[in-house]
């Protein structure tokens, strides 16, 4: 009776364990079908919310949506209604509703597994928003993200309109880029997957040959033919869909047919109906952003026209009205429309006999180049660092979803050995063989938390480089060296790529750590300022004292954080002194802490208090700045910079004192 009372009573304990894996089998069956049911549900609402007459009722459609089942709690569910959420605060150009939405999608989507429709939708709301904000290598390289993952997986459920938009939204970015060829690629795609007899689909295959045809017109592989064929093609869906088609663009490339082949006439009659539409635009009071510099561009562009047919006096009517545009719409336009606008009066100024009002004009032109040229490259350059930190980070979540996915499978792989093992052990009354299961679940488990744990780090620190850009010199380094390149200065150019190569490396593998050698990092800088020497032709000299006592090879710091302030030492601290600069640089170990003095002889902040900061320095400064916050207060120690003109302090002094505080680690090894 003792065994027969043992063994029924390991029954009873057993049948809720199998009760329990079983109903925990059908409960995650359940939520894929719910999941796969609210996917349908929310493909069958977009159309319907977008019959909706306002953006108000839309905004309230989907929230309701959000906060109603079965679509709370489910992260994929939620991630597709933040997305529509993000699309309509994009109709209302609420730039910051758009991205706190869309990074809610991110945030959802981080911790799932496949769901490429989904993230083909984020990456182009990420494109989106950096083609808003103007960041044209952010925007190629989501827009390029989602392209892809389109072209991997054929198998995704996207109509033709979705397709074609993502491949022109691709294309124009990588036009931006001047990627001219990888961008007619992307335009014909878009074109292969539509139907011109469907009145949508016809107008995004408008929007395909007009970027063919501008490619052709402004493009590397300039080519009238090629452009009139487009054209033709754009003037066909014209006419067969004249109520979904916008004609402005086929007017614009027209015009710029006309000009490009010396018809000056013909690209008059043109410009005025592209006026003529963007005056309509403007005046009903619904312009968007774009709308208004395409307003200001027509007038530029009608006075290019007459100064070409030497009518002067209309060339100087619009060049007047572009001017008082900018004096009323000033926020609308950016650098590029001001160097349109310079060049078209330059022109007019030389036609008309002004040439010292056109030399000056002239001299105006090159700084605003030269501000754009350097502006553009530094924003280029801190995008592309903004791109590899988040394509790396990409990579480590990856990583990371693949372990808890292969730990997660083991768990179900011995859930089901469990339940086996546990049938045996009954039969055999094997306790022990039971005991050691549960135990071994129960590492498992622990496993399984600690992988967690780390990819919730990893996902955190992901999140907080979308938002930093860390400029640096490529693009200076690069050009110095074309310099001597072109001057035939043999020696100075393989000395100046030899000092290259160092700095790129070692910059390169201090970017993959978060901590760095003290040693390297004093390395890494001297690299630095012997090519910036090299590149200002010696105009200044420079010294690095390196920390007088103990031995700093086990000293390990935050890598790049003293480079920025040199660079501005060296960029603003030598100009306008009239005289040779001097760079010194002192460290100074302290307790858990290293004190860096960067003093150079330059005019001092006093003196260019008044003059436009460059954004390049700006983001430098600011990126190095929130580091030094951040560590001061993840290690709980002293760290900051502090930026002192030195006519502040006692003795005939001129020229800036920075001075920083970095935390200092041990090194284990």
């Amino acid at each position: 009776m003792s065994f027969w009372f043992r063994f029924s009573r390991l029954i009873a304990l057993a049948m809720p364990g199998i009760f329990l894996f079983s109903c925990r089998e059908n409960t995650v069956e359940l939520a894929a079908q719910r999941r796969a049911a609210g996917l349908a549900m929310l493909k069958e609402a977009v159309p319907e919310a977008r019959k909706l007459p306002s953006a108000e009722e839309r905004l309230v459609y989907w929230e309701q949506l959000l906060n109603s089942d079965p679509y709370r709690g489910d992260s994929v569910l939620e991630a597709r209604i933040h997305y529509e959420l993000a699309g309509v605060y994009y109709a209302k150009n609420d730039l910051d509703s758009i991205k706190w939405h869309l990074q809610s999608a991110w945030d959802l989507m981080e911790r799932q597994q496949g769901y490429g429709e989904i993230m083909v939708l984020i990456y182009s709301g990420e494109g989106n928003i950096a083609t808003m904000e103007q960041q044209v290598h952010q925007a190629s390289y989501y827009f390029n993200q989602a392209a892809r993952i389109l072209l991997a997986d054929t198998s995704l459920d996207m109509t033709a309109l979705q397709k074609a938009n993502i491949f022109l939204a691709t294309a124009q970015a990588d036009a931006h880029l001047y990627q001219y060829d990888q961008s007619r690629q992307w335009n014909h795609m878009a074109a292969q997957v539509l139907a011109p007899g469907d009145p949508d689909q016809a107008r995004l295959l408008f929007r395909a040959y007009d970027q063919l045809a501008l490619h052709y017109l402004d493009g590397t592989g300039s080519n009238t033919d090629s452009a009139w064929t487009y054209i033709r093609w754009m003037e066909k869906l014209l006419h067969g869909h004249p109520q979904s088609i916008d004609p402005q663009f086929l007017y614009d490339r027209k015009s710029i047919y006309y000009d490009r082949t010396e018809q000056p006439d013909s690209a008059l009659v043109y410009n005025r109906n592209v006026l003529a539409i963007c005056r309509s635009d403007v005046a009903s009071g619904k312009a968007l952003f774009g709308q208004y510099a395409n307003l200001f561009k027509s007038y530029v562009n009608m006075a290019v026209t007459f100064t070409r047919l030497s009518r002067h006096d209309s060339a100087g009517f619009y060049l007047d009205r572009a001017t008082a545009f900018i004096k009323a719409y000033e926020q609308y336009l950016d650098d590029t429309d001001y160097i349109l606008y310079r060049k078209s009066l330059i022109a007019h100024l030389f036609e008309t006999g002004r040439s010292r009002d056109a030399y000056d004009q002239f001299e105006t032109l090159v700084d605003s180049y030269e501000t754009l040229s350097e502006n553009k490259y530094a924003q280029a350059i801190a995008e592309m660092s903004t791109i590899y930190a988040l394509q790396a980070k990409e990579k480590s979540v990856l990583q990371l979803n693949e372990q808890v996915f292969l730990v997660e499978s083991r768990l179900r792989q011995n859930r089901l050995l469990l339940v086996i093992t546990t049938l045996s052990a009954l039969l055999a009354i094997a306790l022990a063989v039971l005991l050691y299961f549960i135990q071994q679940q129960r590492k498992l488990k622990e496993e399984k938390a600690r992988v967690q744990l780390q990819k919730n780090a990893i996902e955190l620190e992901q999140r907080l480089l979308r938002t930093q850009m860390e400029p640096h010199f490529i693009f200076n380094t690069l050009s110095a060296l074309q310099s001597y390149v072109r001057l035939d200065e043999k020696e100075k150019a393989l000395k100046y790529l030899k000092q290259f190569s160092r700095l790129l490396r070692s910059s390169l593998e201090l970017s993959r750590e978060s901590l760095a050698p003290l040693d390297e990092e004093i390395n890494t800088l001297e690299y630095y300022l012997s090519l910036q020497q090299m590149r200002y032709d010696d105009a200044f000299d420079y010294r690095v004292s390196r920390p007088e006592s103990g031995d700093t090879d086990h000293l390990l710091i935050p890598p790049m954080l003293v480079q920025p302030f040199v660079e501005n030492a060296i960029i603003h601290g030598m100009k306008g002194t009239g005289k040779k600069g001097r760079i010194d640089i002192a460290l100074h170990l302290l307790d858990h802490s290293l004190r860096v003095t960067i003093t150079d002889n330059g005019p001092g902040i006093q003196a260019t208090a008044g003059k436009p900061a460059r954004e390049k320095k700006s983001l430098s400064t600011t990126i190095s700045r929130e580091r030094l916050e951040m560590l001061a207060r993840e290690k709980g120690l002293k760290a900051g910079v502090t930026i002192t003109d030195r006519r502040d302090l006692p003795g005939e002094n001129r020229g800036t004192l920075v001075e920083l505080i970095i935390p200092v680690q041990e090194s284990n090894v």
